[in-house]
């Protein structure tokens, strides 16, 4: 590894970034400290960690001479300060809001490309000079925060840093690339800060879901529609009935199954999960409706129009008699072809009316699908 001429221009930049990072850091360290209730020496600390903390990261890891922090006592003597300042000066509410988040992305931005120039000076490859930036804009707000016993902000839903650390890296690795180092240290530093103020002011997080596995949910998917179309093969031929009648049905039980599906989650279930098997279970109620017919008067024989009963095996049995008080055709179940009397459609109809029956009746559809699959 060499060390490469540096241009007296570059330089002046890098020196110039770096110490108004450091006294910006100084200050929000400082104004930190003042907010958890710290003495003078929680301020000094504090301030030191904020300002320093990612510099003497990034010089350790290059491990080419003394930390900068210690052989340049401007970089102590400019973070002593900022504490100072924010000893004698508050920011509070709105005001500290923007002042912070303001500050740390111009800081974020100018110590990126700090730390990537220096990485480039000590001839890095270009993935370690990414690395020496991100942890140079975020490595002194991680040891700060760890040490007064917080969870470190750019762990999780907090402002992207390290997506603008690498934005700025990045920039000034394509401009050293072409031979503009010092536009790669202005044009860098602002995109990283217009990405962080743009998630600012427009409320993006980065994601945090812990239930987000694209693997999985691809693969519980690919199984749906491995079996949705096991299901339409399976479908050919079957009687179809009115259109209307059918997509009330199938509104109803989605409405049924959209209730089982909540029920699962809040039995801790994954949404994902829950999800796919509902859509499996419709695609086969589509399916299948005239084998869930037969199935109803199975499940709910209670449940009949105008409050009769089934027929029972002899009723049914039976195709002649005499009929003394013309009622013989009330508990009449007709053949398929005929309209006369309820039947099994209608049985349905009026459970997927009613919601604890509609549900009831999920439930018991599901486990005859579920010892069907198994």
């Amino acid at each position: 590894m060499t060390v490469m001429d540096v241009d007296p221009l570059i330089e002046t930049l890098y020196r110039w970034s770096d110490v108004s990072g450091v006294l910006l850091m100084g200050i929000i360290g400082g104004t930190i400290a003042r907010q958890r209730g710290y003495d003078i020496i929680g301020f000094f600390f504090i301030a030191m960690f904020s300002a320093l903390g990612g510099g003497m990261i990034r010089d350790v890891l290059i491990n080419r001479g003394t930390v900068a922090a210690m052989s340049e006592p401007e970089y102590l003597y400019l973070a002593f300060t900022g504490a100072l300042i924010a000893r004698f000066v508050y920011f509070k509410g709105r005001t500290w809001e923007l002042f912070h988040t303001h500050g740390d992305a111009v800081v974020s931005g100018l110590w990126a490309a700090t730390g990537a120039v220096k990485a480039l000076t000590y001839g890095l490859p270009p993935v370690p000079c990414i690395m020496m930036g991100v942890f140079t804009a975020t490595g002194g707000s991680m040891i700060r925060d760890v040490s007064m016993g917080r969870e470190p902000a750019v762990f999780g839903d907090n402002l992207p840093t390290v997506i603008p650390a690498i934005a700025c890296s990045v920039t000034v690795l394509v401009s050293q690339h072409f031979g503009a180092l010092a536009w790669g240290m202005l044009i860098g530093p602002v995109i990283s800060i217009v990405i962080t103020l743009t998630a600012y002011w427009t409320g993006w997080r980065v994601r945090t879901d812990a239930d987000w596995a694209p693997i999985n949910d691809t693969a519980v998917q690919m199984a749906v529609m491995a079996r949705r179309a096991e299901q339409r093969g399976r479908a050919v031929g079957r009687r179809l009935e009115p259109t209307k009648v059918r997509s009330w049905r199938h509104r109803q039980m989605e409405k049924a199954l959209q209730r089982r599906i909540e029920k699962e989650v809040r039995a801790g279930k994954r949404r994902a999960q829950a999800v796919a098997d509902a859509s499996q279970f419709m695609d086969s109620f589509r399916s299948e409706m005239s084998q869930m017919d037969q199935h109803v008067t199975g499940q709910f024989p209670a449940v009949k129009p105008n409050g009769q009963q089934a027929p029972s095996a002899t009723d049914s049995e039976w195709g002649f008699g005499v009929d003394v008080r013309g009622d013989s055709y009330e508990d009449y179940a007709p053949q398929e072809g005929h309209s006369e009397g309820p039947d099994h459609n209608d049985v349905l109809d009026m459970i997927l009316s009613d919601e604890s029956l509609a549900d009831e009746f999920v439930d018991e559809l599901s486990k005859k699908f579920e010892q069907r699959d198994d």
